[in-house]
């Protein structure tokens, strides 16, 4: 084992800690936050790869055998969650930019890297993958409407351009995945960790570079990012046990996994999105620059809790179960064998 696999190796079993303090460092540290930013391409295209290093062929058959189940887990967490979401916005009273900026938060698709969290903390990576996937290809089609009906947002993008840019991220790190099983498949089985270290070195990238210029920002309103970041990880949490709660009659692997595409979205794509529309509005950017803090540190505080709430889960958990009988069906028991994640 070379050192770059060791270190891959160690990236993958430390993973929910190497987040966790790689955010802290890029905002103790600007130079590092500085030097990452440029790398946010690398970075999406290397966790990408990573979350589908996770998940075999074989692995989709359960979810896609049953449409029905998975065609509610994808309603729920590419449109039910903004629903929710605009529900919220129109009852609690919050000031403007704090609203809008948990507006643009949550109307976002999952986080990219939901499979990889997902396989890090032993749940259901290829029910995230297709969560994310699903929702992230339509993302361009249905933010900018919904963003105008929900508070006036106008997010500027061509939405043919970027769609179209999002797949062609997805389909080359599918291509390199089938490539490396074909020709270092050995490697590869031999390696699990390994291959989520290399989703967590994407990660960690994008950690730091999210943390560009926001040690000026705490240092000169500390109060007011405090409440902010306060806000930003009961919101993460919320949603996360909303989705455990409403889905947790179909296993509680699966349950989480849900809940865990339901806190955490996308916000740099959206925050990406909204730009144009921010400028005069820096109230609204610092709230979601800090929804990007539980993101990565989420999985290090919960990981232990998880594991005890999924004890009865087989571990590593299985990849997808989704075995609540639909009207007609009959009840149905499957295990399907995981890939070997802890």
């Amino acid at each position: 084992m070379n050192v770059l696999t060791q270190v891959l190796d160690f990236a993958g079993r430390r993973g929910p800690a190497v987040l966790f303090f790689g955010v802290l460092v890029g905002l103790l540290v600007p130079p590092l936050a500085e030097r990452a930013r440029p790398l946010m391409g690398f970075a999406v295209f290397t966790f990408t790869l990573g979350a589908f290093m996770k998940v075999r062929l074989d692995d989709f058959k359960v979810p896609l055998a049953r449409p029905r189940s998975l065609a509610i887990v994808l309603a729920w967490t590419t449109f039910g969650v903004p629903a929710v979401a605009i529900l919220i916005a129109r009852v609690v009273p919050l000031p403007g930019d704090v609203t809008q900026g948990f507006l643009i938060c949550m109307l976002a698709p999952p986080v990219g890297s939901a499979a990889t969290i997902a396989a890090m903390l032993g749940l259901s990576p290829v029910l995230a993958l297709l969560a994310t996937v699903f929702a992230t290809l339509l993302a361009p089609l249905y933010l900018p409407p919904i963003a105008a009906f929900a508070g006036n947002l106008q997010l500027h993008m061509n939405p043919w351009e970027m769609t179209l840019r999002l797949a062609c991220i997805i389909g080359a790190a599918a291509a390199v995945t089938t490539l490396l099983r074909r020709y270092a498949g050995g490697f590869v089985a031999r390696n699990p960790q390994a291959m989520t270290g290399l989703a967590v070195v994407g990660l960690l990238l994008v950690a730091l570079g999210a943390m560009r210029g926001m040690q000026h920002t705490v240092l000169a309103q500390p109060q007011l990012v405090a409440g902010m970041l306060l806000l930003a990880f009961a919101v993460n949490a919320g949603f996360q046990l909303l989705g455990l709660a409403l889905f947790s009659g179909w296993g509680r692997a699966e349950a989480v996994t849900v809940g865990l595409v339901s806190g955490n979205r996308n916000v740099t794509l959206a925050w990406v999105m909204a730009a144009p529309a921010l400028v005069g509005h820096p109230g609204v950017e610092l709230y979601i620059a800090l929804s990007v803090f539980p993101i990565f540190m989420m999985p290090a505080l919960t990981r232990g809790v998880l594991r005890r709430y999924c004890a009865g889960c087989r571990q590593p958990a299985p990849a997808v179960r989704l075995t609540r009988t639909e009207v007609g069906d009959p009840p149905v028991h499957r295990s399907v064998p995981s890939n070997g994640e802890s």
